[in-house]
């Protein structure tokens, strides 16, 4: 259960002015000039990308890049700058919301929940136990693509990250994204996933990449590492002291 839960949104303008004051104190100065372009997805590896136009013709454009946790913490310094108060103990996430963003401050939450989507039992009971660590409201198991699009549908299912494995009998990790996502039906169509495999080939990774993956983890993952990028797909982050 959320004892309590707070939102405080950035529209476009409000994150914009954000990320500026963050980049002038860590090495991602942005262009005075409005952008072109502002695209924000928390879960992706480049959670916010912010193209500037050429200045003039003897210059070429600029993109700036954010990761979440860089995001966060822009937004909970912007919160400091103008005293707005922040909750201690409380997990921050940063969202997307409309054309901004949101900075979400939980106490008490219970967990995540989590879907693992992999052909090997054994490998789904490593992962299971590696997140014994962590709060887990709900861990949810499918033995490939097409169980987990099923499992997917029903109204108890609503997992927060999902895991899934690549190379799978009767429907691969690929398969499966470009079904979820193309669902527009399905509840969980954006949801974050994370494609856990032990494959080399680049195209075959950039294909996954296309098909909508947020994140691409090499096997084996250790159990700590695997909590952090479960965290930040799901967009929080640390705040550095």
């Amino acid at each position: 259960m959320i004892l309590e839960r707070r939102v405080i949104v950035f529209p476009r303008a409000d994150l914009l002015d954000a990320m500026r004051r963050f980049g002038e104190h860590n090495d991602k100065r942005l262009p005075d000039t409005p952008p072109d372009n502002l695209t924000f997805e928390p879960s992706q590896d480049v959670a916010l990308s912010i193209a500037f136009p050429a200045a003039n013709r003897h210059t070429l454009p600029t993109r700036v890049t954010f990761s979440c946790e860089e995001v966060g913490q822009a937004l909970t310094q912007y919160c400091r700058d103008h005293k707005v108060p922040l909750p201690r103990a409380a997990n921050k996430m940063v969202e997307k919301y409309k054309d901004g963003a949101a900075l979400t401050m939980q106490v008490g939450e219970a967990g995540l929940q989590v879907m693992v989507v992999d052909d090997q039992e054994m490998v789904r009971a490593i992962i299971r136990k590696s997140l014994t660590k962590t709060q887990i409201a709900k861990f949810h198991e499918a033995r490939n693509g097409r169980e987990a699009l099923h499992m997917l549908h029903q109204a108890d299912v609503d997992p927060d990250v999902i895991l899934c494995d690549l190379h799978m009998e009767t429907m691969d990790g690929a398969e499966f994204l470009r079904q979820l996502r193309a669902d527009h039906s399905n509840r969980s169509c954006r949801k974050p996933v994370l494609i856990l495999t032990a494959e080399k080939n680049e195209q075959v990774l950039e294909a996954v990449r296309q098909h909508g993956a947020s994140k691409i983890l090499a096997k084996p993952i250790a159990p700590d590492e695997l909590i952090r990028q479960i965290m930040l797909a799901r967009g929080y982050f640390e705040l550095n002291r």
